[in-house]
């Protein structure tokens, strides 16, 4: 990890455990926006993810949601764009909230006034939570997947600056089983069904 690692991992236990109870909350809006038919699409939601996993590049986060976002009908194309930040040629529909989810990621967390002020005003507020919930979800993945990367790699002799051993072992001990065994498993199978669509496709 580079030196800007230390605003893309958690550095405290207590910042990981508060937004671990956020996640928590929001991921009742996740379920619930999953199996109904929400005011966010699937795919735009998808999107959001990928949006946050291209600015905090967790590694596990791009893998899992960049499948996701094709399963629910996403160009590849405009998966890859989102890796890298580029959202100009995306709709105002979409790229309104694109670009909020990215400022959320490169304030770490705390988007100005302003922002959140445009996202209400045309999403109204309704939707516009419910955008902020998908963000705060995949936000808190990336930051807790980038952890578990940080402690792999002060095993290896390569600590993250401004991190610590204390920190990185709680939060490792907690959710690595699911980055490095349920999520790869959940990721792999979603490739497998997305090129088995696009081979039946073609």
């Amino acid at each position: 990890m580079d030196n800007s690692s230390r605003t893309r991992i958690y550095t405290k236990v207590s910042s990981f455990f508060f937004d671990f109870f956020r996640f928590i909350i929001n991921s009742l809006a996740y379920v619930k926006n999953a199996t109904k038919s929400g005011d966010v699409s699937h795919a735009l939601r998808e999107k959001l993810m990928v949006a946050v996993s291209g600015v905090l590049s967790c590694k596990y986060c791009t893998w899992l949601h960049s499948e996701m976002a094709l399963t629910h009908g996403v160009d590849a194309e405009e998966v890859q764009k989102l890796l890298s930040m580029e959202i100009g040629d995306f709709p105002d529909e979409e790229a309104i909230a694109l670009a909020f989810a990215q400022h959320y990621s490169e304030t770490g967390g705390k988007p100005q006034e302003k922002a959140r002020a445009r996202l209400d005003h045309y999403y109204g507020r309704k939707k516009a939570g419910h955008i902020v919930s998908f963000i705060q979800i995949i936000y808190f993945g990336n930051l807790a997947g980038n952890t578990v990367d940080a402690f792999l790699n002060r095993c290896k002799g390569k600590p993250a600056e401004g991190s610590n051993l204390w920190s990185e072992t709680v939060i490792f001990l907690l959710v690595s089983p699911y980055y490095l065994v349920i999520l790869p498993l959940l990721a792999f199978t979603l490739g497998h069904f997305n090129s088995r669509k696009a081979g039946t496709t073609q």
